[in-house]
């Protein structure tokens, strides 16, 4: 058994070696939640040769950290306590951490352990954050919100090859990631019973926050009881400091259509078109009587009036506000045009492999490198490339070509663009190709598996040198142009078939990005549904209120 640990160890050590080398592994060997950690990495710009916690804050700074979560420490400290008692055998030591990713505190009395921590600056105040120190256990839990543990060179960073960790996120009684709780130990000592234990310590610790906000609740808020609630006729929303739905009342579902569990969470650009108005008033505490307000419901937009009053009395001693919609004579739903909607938000669903795919692209937006978009056909490529473009930082314009679609003779002149008389029927002054169009923006290349085997040899050189030649040209025009490719094939097939080029699969797929068919996230079907019926209400101008 022992033989067969270092032999897995070893080859997790040569998987990591070659992603750092070329990128390519074996997912028999790498799990799944671990290789989207490194691609996470790769694109933040980690360094995986990184021997230590570079951020780490000190004095006053991490006193401040640690009262702004003191009632964090509080919960957890016994749990801590009895966490080491049943773990010091194995030399672990047991690690709070803060929901900005910093430690709060550790315990524990190996030396050994103890000794490693200081080489690597696993210590209170260090920021162990996945952009940070790479894939491990505390940061990469917090990214996915769920207990995992790590051993050896799953860690993205060298210098934590030496780590075995598993680790827990914790939640507020509200439902938010507050932070971490965590055991950590020589990687040699890895024992999988600790991430079992490791949850249920993070269950105990949620539990003592939910006791201590049920006693510190002022009669403030328990005059927002249900009896309170339920008995008004009036929409009631409470809102918490953030701006996020906290509590509502059934007259709230019957006005805006929506089952509570569907209301709770939202934030409050979800459901209010002057939402910066709205938050204004939480935060600053201030009372609002007939404020007329615009509220965004199942049935279009609603216009009325609203009182807007502060509350107390929630966890961590946030301010909310209860927010009670009046109805009145000129109170009416109607069919508007709401500024265009752009960038991710155009993009409808709640299904987790949806919430996945955008979460990456959100990441992929930060950076220049190219992006591989695979799905079916109507599982919105293009509106994943379209949303990676706005949410970055690029100037330049958004410019798509359909690689399939074009006839062959005609894909590399639209590409590469021409000079003058490079070819009968070539215009006299030559013509740019979109790679010149999409200068300082980004170039889409959808149905990538399409294009032919001579083009993608210029489209490759293009991708290394950073610089095009029109057709009949000689002259090097240099690039600054950011690249997502999209298809429906199976590339990998191709590759093997010949009829994809290895090197240039391997330059576009940098971050590679999965689309689920609808078929896959049912559940958000109902959403669709509404978001085209209030499409054809503003074409058509009516209020749509049934389908036969």
């Amino acid at each position: 058994m022992k033989e067969n640990f270092y032999g897995v160890y070893e080859e997790v050590w040569h998987q990591w070696n070659d992603f750092q080398n070329t990128m390519t592994i074996s997912k028999q060997i790498v799990r799944s939640e671990i290789l989207k950690s490194w691609e996470r990495c790769k694109i933040a710009g980690v360094d995986p040769y990184q021997e230590q916690g570079q951020e780490i804050i000190e004095g006053s700074a991490l006193k401040e950290a640690r009262e702004r979560q003191e009632e964090l420490i509080q919960a957890a400290r016994p749990v801590m306590e009895k966490l080491l008692s049943l773990a010091s055998d194995y030399g672990f030591l047991a690690v709070l951490v803060g929901e900005d990713g910093y430690i709060l505190e550790t315990l524990g009395n190996n030396k050994e352990t103890i000794d490693l921590a200081r080489k690597t600056n696993f210590i209170p105040g260090a920021c162990w954050r996945e952009d940070k120190v790479g894939t491990n256990g505390i940061g990469t839990a917090m990214v996915i919100g769920q207990a995992l543990d790590v051993t050896g060179a799953e860690h993205f960073c060298r210098g934590l090859h030496s780590w075995t960790c598993a680790s827990s996120p914790i939640f507020s009684p509200e439902g938010k990631l507050i932070g971490v709780i965590d055991l950590s130990g020589p990687w040699y000592r890895e024992n999988k019973l600790a991430l079992a234990t490791i949850v249920s310590s993070a269950i105990a610790i949620e539990n003592n926050l939910k006791q201590s906000k049920a006693f510190k609740e002022t009669l403030t808020y328990r005059q927002l009881s249900e009896y309170f609630l339920e008995s008004n006729p009036d929409p009631l929303l409470v809102m918490d400091n953030t701006g996020r739905l906290v509590k509502v009342n059934y007259a709230s579902e019957k006005v805006l259509g929506w089952k509570k569990e569907d209301l709770i969470g939202r934030k409050a650009d979800e459901i209010f078109d002057n939402s910066q108005e709205i938050l204004f008033l939480i935060k600053a505490r201030q009372s609002v009587k007939n404020k007329e307000i615009l509220v965004q419901s199942r049935k279009g937009i609603l216009r009325c009036s609203a009182d807007v009053s502060p509350i107390s009395g929630y966890y961590n001693e946030n301010v909310a506000a209860l927010i009670a919609l009046k109805m009145h004579e000129g109170s009416q739903f109607y069919v508007s045009s709401p500024p265009a909607l752009k960038g991710f938000e155009v993009i409808l669903g709640n299904h987790p492999c949806l919430r996945e795919s955008i979460r990456l692209a959100q990441i992929a937006a930060k950076s220049d490198a190219p992006v591989l978009i695979l799905g079916e056909t109507g599982t919105g490529k293009d509106l994943f490339a379209r949303a990676i473009h706005e949410a970055s930082g690029r100037k330049g314009p958004f410019v798509a070509i359909n690689c399939g679609a074009l006839p062959r003779e005609l894909i590399g002149s639209e590409l590469f663009g021409y000079v003058g008389g490079a070819f009968t029927g070539a215009r006299p002054e030559g013509k740019p190709g979109k790679f010149e169009q999409a200068q300082g923006g980004t170039l889409f290349l959808d149905e990538i598996g399409d294009m032919p085997m001579d083009i993608q040899v210029y489209l490759l050189r293009v991708l290394e040198e950073k610089k095009v030649v029109r057709i009949g040209g000689h002259k090097e025009i240099p690039l600054d142009v950011r690249i997502i490719a999209a298809t429906n094939s199976d590339l990998t097939k191709l590759v093997k078939e010949k009829k994809f080029r290895e090197d240039l699969y391997f330059r576009l797929r940098v971050l590679t990005i999965h689309l689920c068919p609808l078929r896959e996230r049912k559940s958000d079907i109902p959403l669709l549904f509404q978001h085209f019926v209030n499409k054809f209400s503003q074409k058509l101008g009516k209020t749509i209120t049934n389908i036969d």
